[in-house]
């Protein structure tokens, strides 16, 4: 099931947008739902990148909810922190989990 974003929903970008002058993690509100076909991703139209009367069309993987970016950002930040041990540490225990949810049953 594609991912759906409410239409007013404040989101961040996930990458950059050269051509807009835009940065991943710039802040916007959609405006407008495209829905696709299957084999194609959702589009949708932000605005509100501290550019008034700009409408940016963007495709799903684009963008991400404004909480779930900001709850992204905070755990990056802290394994930034981390030494580089801890750091290949926290990998390779990321790495088994991913693992063990690939092998798990599904019910």
């Amino acid at each position: 099931m594609k991912p759906q974003y409410p239409l007013f929903s404040q989101v961040a970008l996930t990458e950059d947008l050269p051509q807009y002058h835009l940065k991943r993690g710039d802040i916007a509100t959609i405006v407008e739902h495209y829905p696709m076909s299957e084999t194609q991703e959702d589009g949708y139209s932000l605005e509100g990148f501290d550019v008034p009367q700009i409408t940016i069309e963007v495709t799903a993987s684009q963008i991400m909810l404004l909480s779930d970016y900001l709850r992204e950002e905070a755990i990056l930040s802290k394994f930034r922190n981390l030494s580089k041990h801890q750091q290949k540490q926290l990998e390779e225990y990321l790495d088994s989990l991913v693992e063990k949810d690939q092998t798990a049953p599904v019910n």
